[in-house]
């Protein structure tokens, strides 16, 4: 919707195949939204496996990036610790550039 120029907020989905019961937020826009909700094309399976072998494949593209620079920062640390440990310094890592991503995307 966004994309297309509606400024919503959310979008509520009564039932899925009952298009007259999506709701959007704020409720001034449901007319104007109304006509992309009736035009959108729900995704197949096999393109909603597309997506998501995408996203884990730049999930894990972030989990090596956060590796590289912790390894970066310190490459004797990084050497001594265990590969145990080195994934939980990679999931802290992570989790911290995903909460940085989002304080980026809401100022943008």
């Amino acid at each position: 919707m966004q994309a297309a120029g509606v400024p919503i907020i959310g979008v509520s989905v009564g039932h899925a195949s009952d298009r007259s019961t999506w709701t959007v937020q704020p409720a001034s826009l449901q007319a104007q939204a109304q006509p992309i909700i009736d035009a959108f094309v729900m995704p197949t399976a096999a393109q909603l496996a597309e997506k998501a072998i995408d996203a884990t494949s730049r999930q894990k593209d972030i989990m090596a990036m956060v590796a590289f620079a912790l390894q970066a920062k310190d490459p004797v640390a990084w050497a001594a610790t265990t590969p145990a440990q080195k994934r939980a310094a990679v999931l802290a890592g992570a989790g911290t550039w995903r909460s940085l991503r989002a304080l980026v995307d809401s100022i943008a």
